[in-house]
């Protein structure tokens, strides 16, 4: 078996890197498609694989950088398809910070609002819950209840 020349393994992690850029810019696309819905929730093992495809793509463009001389002069690498398609990746990772930033936005305005009415409702009647929201017996007056003379 022959040993693997430098120009092979620069072959090959440039096929790696292309691979996980498009499985990167398509999972973030699908994302993006998901956080368009309020109602919709990211399933966990889409953000799992994000996060592994994103370390995947760092370490890969690591070593794409120390021999991106040597690739590039070899006519491997084309940077200006290169750029095109990291291009879009940044554009699809911009508008999934839009969605995220949108939707923390719409969590925090409806926790707000809670918030809002449960104090609204404590200053009304301020001893009709516990802090666990229990409810609590209500003090009875002198003045309450039935009377039986006149």
């Amino acid at each position: 078996m022959t040993q693997p020349t430098l120009a092979s393994l620069d072959k090959k992690t440039l096929e790696n890197f292309y691979t996980v850029l498009h499985e990167l810019t398509a999972l973030v696309a699908e994302e993006n498609a998901i956080l368009i819905v309020p109602t919709e929730t990211l399933p966990q093992a889409m953000v799992d694989r994000k996060e592994a495809l994103g370390s995947r793509y760092t370490a890969l463009t690591q070593s794409l950088r120390r021999r991106a001389a040597a690739m590039r002069a070899s006519g491997d690498l084309n940077p200006e398809d290169l750029e095109g398609h990291i291009r879009d990746l940044v554009r699809g990772l911009r508008e999934n910070q839009t969605l995220l930033n949108a939707r923390k936005a719409a969590t925090a305005t409806r926790v707000e609002a809670v918030m809002k009415a449960l104090s609204d409702r404590e200053k009304k009647d301020p001893l009709n819950y516990s802090a666990a929201g229990d409810a609590l017996p209500r003090p009875v007056s002198r003045n309450s209840g039935l009377r039986l003379h006149a």
